[in-house]
């Protein structure tokens, strides 16, 4: 970069030259050291750049020799006709430098989309009838000039929109690029810049000479070339990396694209103003031809349009890792197919199925190994599949089978030749349930859900079929009773926990049954629908949720709207890991307004790593579950208990407060809230609210 910077020091020191031939020799020596300068810095690229770099080397240079010839025509020779040699090797360069500029600066894009040359080409052809009116009309019609010096003339100024398409093809798809590329830029403006002003000058004064400011212009070129040439960016200059590539953006490409359009409007009435002789056939098929091209990118746009809409259209209905259906192309095409299956009285199995132990697979290989294993899990299921099957992502590792004309038996049948093609040694577990005329789908699918967890408290790599007899009219009636939840500091009631009682048996037995045959989640809702009734405006209502429920359709289908005032407590019993889409739902319905209680801390499956999985608001402590150890202990776990939470932002309340003594025991351990029959002893003999659906 030494030299590039000593060649920037002599082109400020240029206008320091005598004029006449020592100024003549001194832009000659400057043009070619600068080429020289660019040759070495080209040598040092890789062969394939090298080769592409000297061929535009190789444009600047004859400009270079051009010059010198002309200086011997001009100062040796004394050459008096027109054309001479010199313009066929200035000629010839300009075609040089354009092909090696194409070469060298040709991004991959342009292979593929001729967006970016059919934009170059609308302004190519809107500047090209400006300087066919301007330039080469009034040189076509120079009676003082013979053809061959009309038609060199004229080709000057063609040449020089030449190289403007040139750059504006590349400029919409490299943008700003790279500093090579923006070296480049400034070399061509500066060089067409030049063009042009010594066209309109040599057009009203043939007899003028060059200005040494036109000269710094041209010279500028030649040094943007070479420094272009040394740059560390010129091996990768039509693809530039990181912060280097700024496209152009769309409305930039716009105004460039609107004035190439108004220019030959704008030539009319100039040329109108100024000669009143307006050139009528060369506007006409310049504007012909620029409706042509405005026509074929308009199409350009109507296809690329039509084919994001099928693209997005296939994003919102496939999944994107593995190109199945997704979640909501599964719910209509569940319902569709529901439909023809009563329609034409055919059987219609369905299954959720689930990959065993991903989470624990994800954590020992990688997230990368575990994609790979839903997609070709997916491919190797697809193959057993028939043509009117379907199968689609449900959510993370779990997936939906629609399988219209199988039984229960059947859908077995082809569950299992799917578990045989599961790859890399992994298995899954699986729900199935038969569609009938009493369940609507966010039902059918809660007893394929149902299954599916009988199939993994079974041991996994199973399937289970749910008992689908069981209909929403026949589930059994559940009665909802509120009990006061009392902050135990001031002894006000802030909120209402929501209690489930069966008038013919046990909570625990009825939900359990209710789960085994199938339909717990659809119980589950009904009691849910029939709390959220009783909802009192004042203070908050606590409402129980089995953790396996959470995630089922019929749940999340009560669960809709606004959720501030809502805590839903995660009842205990369970011994499942907290799954990935669990986990979602309940940030979900916590950005909802909900909050999360974990129940009866200590009789629980929670530990520590699950509640910081779950970030729970509170949770509720029940002393009689640390009836195994001494009274005093059980005061000191409880004020450890306590401690921790509050120092993690929990509330936590005390749970089965049933007598003013056992209210004064734990009033000084810290609790903030507090619950049970001593707080409402009408709450044992509520009947509450039947909810049988």
């Amino acid at each position: 970069m030494r030299a590039v910077l000593a060649l920037a020091v002599l082109w400020c020191a240029y206008p320091l030259a005598p004029s006449g031939s020592v100024r003549a020799w001194a832009y000659e020596l400057y043009a070619a050291a600068c080429i020289g300068v660019g040759v070495w810095g080209a040598s040092r690229l890789r062969a394939r750049v090298r080769s592409r770099w000297m061929l535009v080397l190789a444009g600047i240079g004859g400009m270079v020799v051009g010059d010198g010839v002309f200086s011997i025509e001009q100062h040796v020779l004394h050459v008096s006709f027109y054309p001479v040699p010199s313009d066929a090797v200035y000629l010839g360069s300009y075609l040089v430098l354009a092909v090696g500029f194409l070469r060298l600066v040709r991004p991959p894009s342009l292979r593929t989309d001729a967006t970016p040359l059919l934009e170059a080409a609308i302004v190519t052809v809107g500047s090209g009838i400006v300087v066919a009116t301007f330039v080469i009309a009034p040189i076509a019609a120079d009676s003082t000039l013979s053809v061959p010096g009309r038609v060199v003339a004229s080709t000057y100024p063609a040449a020089d929109v030449l190289l403007l398409g040139v750059l504006l093809s590349v400029w919409t798809t490299v943008g700003a690029g790279s500093r090579a590329f923006r070296l480049l830029v400034v070399a061509l403006l500066a060089t067409l810049g030049a063009d042009v002003v010594w066209n309109v000058v040599a057009m009203t004064d043939p007899e003028a000479v060059t200005p040494v400011w036109m000269d710094l212009l041209w010279l500028l070129g030649y040094l943007a070339i070479a420094a272009a040439a040394c740059t560390r960016s010129a091996a990768r200059i039509d693809r530039p990396q990181g912060h280097e590539r700024q496209l152009i953006s769309a409305r930039v490409r716009m105004v460039v694209l609107g004035c190439g359009l108004l220019l030959p409007g704008l030539t009319l009435f100039v040329d109108a103003l100024v000669r009143r002789e307006v050139p009528w056939q060369l506007v006409s098929v310049g504007s012909m031809l620029l409706a042509v091209l405005v026509l074929l990118r308009m199409a350009m746009l109507l296809r690329t349009v039509e084919v994001q809409a099928v693209r997005l259209s296939a994003l919102a209905r496939n999944d994107a890792l593995t190109g199945i259906p997704n979640r909501r192309t599964w719910d209509h095409e569940l319902g569709r197919a529901m439909q023809n299956a009563r329609e034409e009285g055919s059987p219609l199995s369905i299954a959720i199925l689930d990959l065993d132990h991903f989470k624990r697979f994800n954590d020992k290989f990688g997230h990368q190994v575990g994609d790979r294993l839903l997609r070709e899990a997916v491919a190797a299921w697809c193959e057993v599949l028939g043509p009117d099957e379907m199968i689609a992502r449900y959510g993370g590792e779990e997936f939906g089978l629609i399988l219209p004309g199988l039984d229960a038996e059947q859908a077995a049948v082809r569950l299992e030749a799917m578990q045989e093609l599961t790859p890399d040694g992994q298995s899954f577990s699986a729900g199935i349930a038969v569609a009938h005329s009493d369940l609507d789908p966010d039902m059918l699918v809660a007893l394929a859900d149902g299954a599916l967890y009988e199939a993994k408290r079974a041991g996994r790599r199973c399937s289970r079929v749910a008992d689908s007899r069981c209909g929403a009219d026949a589930l059994p009636p559940v009665q909802i009773a509120l009990q006061p939840i009392v902050d135990l500091e001031t002894g006000l009631e802030v909120g209402q926990q929501a209690v489930k009682r069966f008038p013919d048996g046990s909570l625990a037995s009825i939900f359990n049954q209710a789960h085994r045959d199938g339909y717990g989640h659809e119980l589950e809702a009904s009691a849910l629908r029939a709390a959220l009734r009783r909802r009192s405006p004042a203070g908050y209502l606590s409402i129980s949720l089995s953790l396996r429920a959470l995630g089922s359709t019929v749940i999340q289908a009560a669960l809709v709207g606004d959720l501030h005032g809502i805590v839903i407590e995660l009842e205990h019993g369970s011994d499942l890991d907290i799954p990935e889409e669990i986990a979602a739902v309940i940030e979900a319905l916590k950005t909802r307004g909900a909050r999360i209680a974990i129940g009866d801390w200590g009789n629980s499956f929670f530990d520590a790593e699950r509640l910081a999985g779950v970030r729970a608001d509170a949770i509720t402590l029940d002393r009689r579950a640390l009836a195994i150890l001494p009274e005093e202990d059980q005061d000191a776990v409880m004020r450890a208990t306590i401690r921790w939470a509050h120092e993690r932002g929990i509330k936590i309340c005390a749970n089965g407060i049933e007598t003013a003594e056992q209210w004064r025991s734990i009033a000084p351990l810290g609790f903030d809230y507090g619950r049970g029959v001593y707080f409402d002893e009408s709450v044992v003999k509520a009947e509450g609210a039947s909810a049988s659906g």
